[in-house]
């Protein structure tokens, strides 16, 4: 008997680890920074809020309603800089700048 994961289960275990979820997120604002997919980004902070314990203990950890959360982190969601703050601190992660690199 194989003990076969589904890809959410994977994602899921992947991500709770605190390092991974810190490279894949980083990955995800860079991406959004080139080609302003919002919905990818949010999906990616879904997918890592979710693994590291869930929406709902997001939401109390950060003082939103779990409902106000998951419109947030949705498809169409446009998160204020303070929420998007809130919620990155929640992760336990903040907002680090660094040079753009030019190409010649």
């Amino acid at each position: 008997m194989t003990n076969n994961k589904t890809w959410s289960e994977y994602r899921k275990s992947y991500l709770s680890d605190p390092e991974k979820a810190k490279s894949y997120l980083e990955t995800a604002f860079e991406e959004f920074q080139t080609d302003d997919d919002r919905a990818a980004l949010m999906l990616a902070l879904r997918n890592v809020a979710e693994a590291q314990g869930g929406i709902s203990k997001l939401a109390e950890s950060v003082d939103m309603k779990r409902e106000n959360l998951y419109r947030t982190l949705s498809e169409k969601g446009n998160p204020t800089l303070e929420t998007l703050r809130d919620i990155l601190n929640g992760l336990h992660l903040k907002i680090r700048l660094e040079p753009m690199v030019e190409t010649s």
